[in-house]
């Protein structure tokens, strides 16, 4: 009789449980589909003191373990030779903050065969990496407002924003290469092609075909533009936005326009997913964590 008992008290007993797990299960399964169908975000990691002035690019330099930033020090096409390039450290503090100084106003950077090379309002300037010093200077026929840089292994692809322009330096000489870009200012080589933010969106340019395609058409009039993987990137808008960009889907990362903190040319850390955002009229440089 006790035995039997026992039995059937134990029947009820895995009976009983067994909603207890599915229920454990079925809510475990539904974070799992919850953690993976969540946006990314940005998480801050640190950010400078005031000590940059007018910052409106950040390039990671890999290879160098460094940051440059480059710093208008003044309004974006004042010619008063008061530009600089900062160096800081992966963990914001200063190398040096003035590496290259008597620019205008420079923006847009790119390395490129032991240089840095530099848009400064109607020229290209190429810094000796080891030196500080500038080189070269490239000053394409029409230039207006040189903007964003990129590199290839073969050649510098530079924007101008306000005569929808794309300049090429290859091989030591200057060409355009697209025109009537509208709002044409973030670069980044991609293979044979290079990707643009430019008043219609994110486009693909086909260098051999000389042609655009959309990518996507919400992320109009961008700034900064980096890539995590093979379609999805990471797109600034100046006035204070952060997306990332995959397919035709844009997710707002950042929105700081309320702190009328702006978010320019950004750059990126790929290894280590970390953003780092020139704050341009907040004088101070932002590294934040990709969190996804």
């Amino acid at each position: 009789m006790k035995s039997t008992v026992f039995v059937l008290g134990f029947a009820l007993l895995i009976f009983a449980c067994q909603p207890a797990k599915k229920e454990n299960q079925e809510e475990t399964e539904r974070k799992e589909v919850v953690e993976e169908s969540a946006d990314p975000k940005l998480v801050k990691l640190w950010e400078t003191d005031t000590i940059m002035t007018t910052c409106e690019s950040v390039l990671f330099d890999g290879e160098g373990s460094r940051l440059f930033v480059s710093n208008i020090n003044g309004q974006p096409t004042d010619k008063n030779g008061k530009g600089f390039i900062s160096i800081l450290n992966l963990d914001g503090s200063v190398q040096e903050l003035k590496w290259a100084t008597g620019l205008n106003a420079p923006k847009g950077m790119g390395i490129y065969e032991g240089h840095l090379y530099v848009t400064d309002i109607d020229k290209v300037v190429a810094i000796d990496l080891e030196s500080g010093e500038i080189a070269k200077e490239f000053t394409p026929e029409k230039a207006e407002f040189l903007n964003d840089i990129t590199t290839s292994k073969n050649a510098v692809y530079i924007s101008d924003m306000r005569l929808g322009l794309i300049h090429k330096i290859e091989d030591g000489k200057l060409s355009t290469i697209a025109e009537g870009v509208e709002s044409i200012n973030g670069l980044l080589s991609k293979g044979d092609h290079l990707m643009t933010l430019d008043g219609k969106g994110l486009r693909a340019y086909d260098l051999a075909a000389n042609k655009f395609e959309m990518v996507n058409d919400s992320v109009t009039g961008g700034d900064g533009l980096t890539m995590l993987n093979d379609g999805t990137y990471i797109a600034s808008r100046w006035k204070g936005e952060i997306y990332h960009v995959a397919g035709n889907k844009a997710h707002l990362l950042l929105d700081t326009k309320a702190q009328e903190s702006q978010t320019a040319d950004i750059g990126l850390n790929p290894d280590k997913m970390i953003v780092y955002v020139p704050t341009f009229f907040k004088n101070k440089v932002i590294a934040y964590q990709l969190v996804k």
